[in-house]
C-alpha cells in the first residue's frame, strides 16, 4: 500500500516511530539498528514500509534501506517468522550478516534477536538458504561502508546502555545529542553518550 513514507520525525520511542509526512503523523515500527541510525527529533527521513493487515489488527513497520524491507519480505514468508519477529530479527543483524548467517548454518547468530530460539532459526536456515545468493553476499560486505561502522557501533552502545540500566528512550535521546565520527570506537561512543546522561 506505502512504498515509503518521507517526512519529519516528530517523534521516537524504543520500538517505533512517528514521521510527520504532509501533516500527517504516521506510527512505523522499527527495528534497533534503524532506530540507532536516524539522526534524531526533527530530521528528515525515509522509510520504505511494508504494511500488514491481520487479524490482531494493522501495523506499519519501516526501514532505511529497501535492501533491508525486501527481506524482511523473505523473513515473513517462513512460517513461524512474524513481523515482529522479523524486525527483531533485523534489528540484530544487518541484512549481511543475516545472509553469511544463513548461509553458513550459524543458528546461535540469528538466535541473538529476542524472541527467536534455535528452533525458528533453524525453519529459517532451512526456506531461505537456497533464496540467498553467495557471490552477491560477498560483493555486499566488500561495499560495505563507514556508515555501517558507525550504525554497529551506535547499537552496540545502545545495548550496553540497556544493560546498564537506563531506557531504550532515554539512551536514544542522549545518543542523538552526540557528534560521532568515523574515528570514534564503541569505548568513545559509549563515553560521551554517558556525560549526556548525566546533563
Amino acid at each position: 500500500m506505502y512504498a515509503y513514507i518521507e517526512g519529519t520525525l516528530a517523534f521516537l520511542e524504543e520500538d517505533r516511530v512517528v514521521v510527520d509526512a504532509g501533516g500527517i503523523g504516521y506510527e512505523i515500527m522499527i527495528g534497533q539498528r534503524d532506530l540507532v541510525a536516524i539522526e534524531g527529533i526533527g530530521s528528515h527521513v525515509r522509510l520504505y514500509t511494508y504494511f500488514q493487515v491481520s487479524e490482531n489488527g494493522i501495523g506499519l513497520y519501516g526501514f532505511l534501506q529497501y535492501e533491508d524491507k525486501k527481506f524482511f519480505e523473505k523473513l515473513i514468508s517462513v512460517n513461524g517468522v512474524g513481523p515482529k519477529a522479523g524486525l527483531a530479527i533485523l534489528g540484530t543483524l544487518s541484512v549481511n550478516d543475516l545472509k553469511f548467517a544463513i548461509l553458513g548454518e550459524d543458528e546461535k547468530a540469528i538466535t541473538k534477536a529476542p524472541g527467536v530460539g534455535p528452533k525458528l532459526a533453524k525453519r529459517i536456515i532451512l526456506d531461505l538458504k537456497d533464496k540467498v545468493d553467495l557471490a552477491e553476499a560477498y560483493e555486499s560486505r566488500r561495499s560495505e561502508s563507514t556508515s555501517d561502522h558507525i550504525t554497529s557501533i551506535k547499537n552496540d552502545v545502545m545495548m550496553a546502555l540497556t544493560a546498564l540500566g537506563y531506557s531504550s528512550s532515554d539512551a536514544l535521546k542522549a545518543l542523538s545529542m552526540v557528534e560521532i565520527t568515523e574515528e570514534m570506537t564503541e569505548e568513545d561512543l559509549l563515553k560521551a553518550t554517558l556525560r549526556k546522561m548525566n546533563v
